[in-house]
Order: structure tokens, then sequence, then C-alpha cells
């Protein structure tokens, strides 16, 4: 594992089963979420067994996750992440509604962001979990 000043780029792990959710994610933060930062690597995942094999695999210094994905939703996919995994990097947990902030604390969200999504709101929080 790479220590963070070594590394190229930045690697984030996107995960929503809407690829509208995930371009808009990957086009509000653009290539480089802050000034004199490094560039972002996406690496997407639309399923769990995606995100879990991925995240096994990687070496991602952030998390974003859409909390109106189907089947399993962020916060169950945060959760097991937490309790399967050491060193979970910081995550963003997108939201629909405010009452499920709960939840979101509860799988261990670093950030919790609300739809409709508001893209400068998202590059800021990308450029500060990230510095």
């Amino acid at each position: 594992m790479a220590s963070n000043d070594e590394k190229e780029t930045y690697s984030i792990l996107l995960y929503s089963d809407d690829s509208d959710f995930r371009k808009n994610v990957i086009d509000s933060v653009g290539i480089r979420p802050g000034a004199k930062m490094r560039k972002v690597e996406w690496v997407e995942s639309a399923t769990e067994d995606g995100a879990v094999t991925k995240f096994r695999e990687g070496d991602f210094d952030l998390l974003i996750l859409d909390g109106e994905t189907q089947k399993v939703g962020a916060m169950a996919l945060l959760r097991r992440f937490e309790v399967e995994f050491d060193d979970v990097p910081p995550s963003i947990t997108v939201l629909a509604r405010q009452q499920d902030s709960w939840i979101a604390k509860f799988s261990g969200t670093t950030k919790m962001l609300y739809q409709p999504l508001d893209p400068i709101e998202l590059q800021e929080a990308v450029a500060e979990l990230l510095s």
C-alpha cells in the first residue's frame, strides 16, 4: 500500500446502481477536486459484489456512496466494509432524505450530502476529505 504522498492520483470508489448518478458525481468533481491537488482516478461499481471485489483489490483514498442504491444500499455496504476490513477510507454518503442521517452515521460515513446534489458542495467535500 503506497503512502498518500507517493501516489500520483487519488483513487475514489464510486458506488451506485444509477449510471446517471455516477456520471453526475464524476462531472461535478472534475479532473481535480481542488487547486494543486492530484488528479482523480474513478473506480465505479453498480453492485455490492463488484464494490467488495474492487475494494479488496484497490487502495482507495475516498468512497462516494449513493444512499438510494437498490438491493444493497450505501449504508449497508459501508457497514460491511467497516466490519470486514481494516483502514476503511473516509466516505461521503449521498442521501435522499435527512431522516436517513442516523443510519448513515451508524454505518460509519464521514460526511453526508443530500439530493439534489450540489456540484460545488460535492467538490468541496471531496477536496476536504482528500487533503
